[in-house]
């Protein structure tokens, strides 16, 4: 490579983890809002576009125009910043994402789509003193410019479907091949040939890979020297799947709420993708007798409707938005149907954890044993009567208790025997070894923020906790590895 500022590579991970215009999958594309999610699902780089606004200003957009997107009339390059900030507040400059990249440690890969963006982004790059960055384009020239003119960062040419890579390279000046073959099939990742990697090599050339959201693709991708692959959920790439010899079993408490709204299956899906063991939902009737998953008695804060749960039927209840409050990315979101929570899980071959709000202990039973789901979930309730209740419906239900409501492990055993003991990380110092004595999993709750306290959970190691920051239990355990 010609550059004097080298690829932000991470010595504990190759290839890195480039999010492809933030965590796109979960945010609006370009925004810092996306940019922030991608940090928390594990990214090491974002990959974001650059365009002049008609004052010079480097912002971030992928297109031109602001309708695809944002649903706004106006091309960037006609607009101000100050008319631009005036029709889509939301759209940041490159100087506000540079900001959160540093405030956040995180690296910037930056597309260049516009005429004089590269020269732009360099000087910018600069006056903020900011290294961890390299540059690219499809647009050969604009690389070779850069590179003419001694940019000292990485400088990447983007390679379509059908291009040759070192010719485009060879025309560029370029350090890096970006090969952007997602469309290249079922499977891209035999595009990517030993004899292509060794040319790469021999030519001094790093590859950057198109972004990629298949798990199995990924899985072969993660497995070849390059130096970073693109995707819009960087979960994927990250997650509890790729800590080695993980002992905890990770609960996600109402799913990923911190992005994704809780209890729908989206946050379901997003836990299930970062790699966490079990979901915890919360169960509540219909008017007409359907299991709903929601936490809340009623529908005003986590849905557009008003008044309780109990008083909808089904029908109406499904006629809710029930994520549009958390973000408009996620307008459309409905309250889910217990059965679709229990098909998500049997698609990842997942479990749940089933609080009951206020359901029919006998009818709740019945139909998770329909679904032939009873071996692969457990059950609580905060109502004793529904507690119990869940007991006497099954002896084969599994339930779970909580270690303070009981003077000992014995009277626990002698009222439900659960096979789950719920409890705070003190108490699992104290008495995690006589429950594993006694045949019950001892699960640690924690819903909190403090990285020490998540450092102490995983130097414990307890066997589950239920929580709702995985992506600090990930890093605490990570930093143990």
């Amino acid at each position: 490579m010609r550059n004097t500022i080298p690829w932000p590579a991470r010595p504990d991970r190759r290839p890195l983890i480039i999010a492809h215009r933030g965590a796109s999958g979960h945010a609006v594309e370009n925004t810092l809002g996306a940019f922030r999610a991608a940090a928390e699902l594990g990214a090491d780089m974002w990959e974001t576009d650059v365009r002049l606004t008609a004052d010079g200003i480097p912002v971030v957009s992928h297109d031109p125009t602001l309708e695809a997107v944002l649903g706004r009339a106006g091309t960037i390059a006609e607009l101000t910043l100050a008319e631009l900030r005036n029709a889509v507040p939301d759209l940041p400059t490159l100087a506000e994402v540079v900001a959160l990249a540093e405030a956040l440690r995180q690296s910037l890969y930056l597309e260049l789509k516009a005429p004089g963006a590269g020269t732009a982004t360099h000087r910018l790059l600069q006056e903020t003193a900011f290294a961890r960055a390299a540059l690219g384009s499809f647009d050969a020239e604009a690389i070779r410019t850069l590179a003419d003119g001694d940019c000292p960062y990485p400088l990447a040419v983007l390679v379509r479907l059908g291009e040759d890579p070192f010719d485009k390279a060879e025309a560029a000046r370029a350090d890096i091949v970006h090969l952007c073959w997602e469309r290249g099939g079922d499977r891209p990742q035999d595009l990517v040939t030993p004899a292509l990697l060794a040319e790469a090599e021999r030519r001094r050339l790093g590859v950057v890979l198109w972004h990629e959201e298949r798990r199995a693709v990924l899985d072969d991708l993660q497995a070849m020297p390059v130096l970073g692959i693109c995707t819009n959920q960087p979960e994927l790439m990250s997650g509890f799947h790729g800590v080695p010899m993980r002992k905890i079993s990770v609960v996600s408490h109402r799913g990923a709420h911190r992005l994704a709204p809780e209890n729908t299956l989206a946050s379901g899906r997003l836990a299930f993708d970062q790699g966490c063991d079990w979901l915890e939902l919360d169960v509540r009737e219909s008017a007409d007798g359907e299991i709903v998953v929601i936490h809340d008695a009623t529908l005003e804060r986590t849905t557009n409707g008003t008044g309780r749960v109990a008083d909808k039927t089904l029908a109406e209840l499904r006629a809710l938005d029930a994520g549009a409050w958390k973000s408009p990315f996620y307008r459309g979101q409905h309250i889910p149907t217990l059965r679709e929570m229990i098909a998500l899980c049997q698609s990842y071959g997942r479990r749940l954890y089933i609080e009951n709000k206020s359901v029919a202990p006998a009818r709740l039973v019945a139909l998770v044993e329909e679904l032939g789901f009873l071996r692969d979930c457990f059950f609580w309730s905060g109502d004793p009567a529904l507690q119990e209740g869940l007991r006497a419906a099954s002896p084969q239900a599994r339930l779970k208790a909580n270690h303070a409501d009981y003077p000992s492990i014995a009277a626990m055993i002698g009222h439900l025997r659960p096979v789950i003991s719920e409890m705070s990380i003190a108490e699992f110092a104290e008495h995690g070894t006589e429950y594993a004595r006694a045949g019950i999993t001892a699960m640690v709750k924690y819903f909190g923020e403090d990285p020490a306290v998540f450092a102490e959970i995983a130097a414990l190691s307890p066997p589950m906790v239920n929580l709702d920051r995985s992506d600090l239990l990930l890093a605490a355990l990570e930093a143990r590895a």
